[in-house]
């Protein structure tokens, strides 16, 4: 038998039975049982029978008490979602594990490649020998949650304006994109900015329990107008002043005298000097 498990002793023959064994046991049952066995309980255990004649008779029996395996569980617990939980355990021949989620493994070191906060909890995994003894130990094993970015910028932009790149959710940031940019800002600006800074910009946010999440944001600088601009100069005083331009789809035009117009190609009819 397995230490912690029952002994049962069995006799017959007789009317009445004296039982002596290992650790000073006695008994005057005729199938004692020891509810729960030590290594001390292994050994020679005698009966003396008697008979209705008042014969007498004994017997005895060779106990053997199997040492529990000793059960190991560990894990490289915290680990972060969508990671890998390695379980490990130790001691035994056989193993079979339970958990969190329904998790059922018979392997002696099983691995969940892709975790959930769901995965959270107390693995057992119950060991046996090559006696047939079992024992169980525990682990407890936490998911740490991703951080959440929420990343975004002011794009589209304007070439040589400035684009504002935003992120959250985290303690250390580190941000990738065209034209080898990197910065280690939550929040870096780009200033001025150029047609090549046009692009995915990635952010790789550590939370303050050391799990990551990385995200990315599609920016798009838009080209300036090509401006140009020409007029009928020089013209003389009382005649017309035709000013054009192109490149745009709207114009605002200013210039001496308090002058303005919205016309691509506004007119001043009679110029002074």
């Amino acid at each position: 038998v397995c230490v912690n498990s029952a002994l049962n002793l069995t006799s017959g023959g007789g009317t009445s039975y004296s039982w002596t064994g290992p650790a000073g046991f006695t008994s005057t049952i005729q199938n004692p049982v020891i509810s729960s066995v030590t290594a001390a309980a292994a050994g020679i255990y005698y009966v003396t029978v008697i008979n209705v004649n008042s014969c007498v008779d004994s017997d005895s029996v060779t106990v053997v008490v199997n040492n529990l395996p000793v059960a190991t569980a560990g894990s490289n617990s915290p680990v972060c979602v969508n990671s890998a939980l390695n379980l490990t355990s130790g001691g035994g021949t056989s193993y079979s594990w339970t958990g969190p989620g329904g998790f059922t493994s018979t392997s002696q070191n099983p691995v969940l490649s892709s975790v959930t906060m769901a995965s959270s909890g107390t693995y057992t995994v119950t060991v046996t020998n090559a006696n047939n003894c079992t024992a169980a130990a525990t682990t407890a094993v936490t998911v740490n949650a991703l951080p959440v970015i929420n990343p975004g910028s002011n794009s589209p932009v304007c070439e040589n304006s400035t684009l504002n790149l935003t992120s959250g959710g985290g303690a250390s940031y580190s941000w990738t994109g065209p034209s080898g940019f990197t910065s280690v800002n939550q929040n870096p600006v780009v200033a001025p900015v150029t047609m090549a800074d046009s692009g995915t910009y990635t952010v790789t946010v550590t939370g303050g329990n050391g799990c990551t999440a990385t995200a990315t944001v599609p920016v798009v600088v838009n080209a300036l107008p090509a401006v140009s601009v020409s007029s009928n100069s020089p013209v003389c005083v009382n005649s017309a002043l035709n000013l054009t331009s192109g490149g745009g789809t709207s114009y605002s035009w200013t210039g001496p005298g308090g002058f303005s117009s919205t016309s691509q190609n506004p007119v001043i009819s009679s110029v002074a000097t």
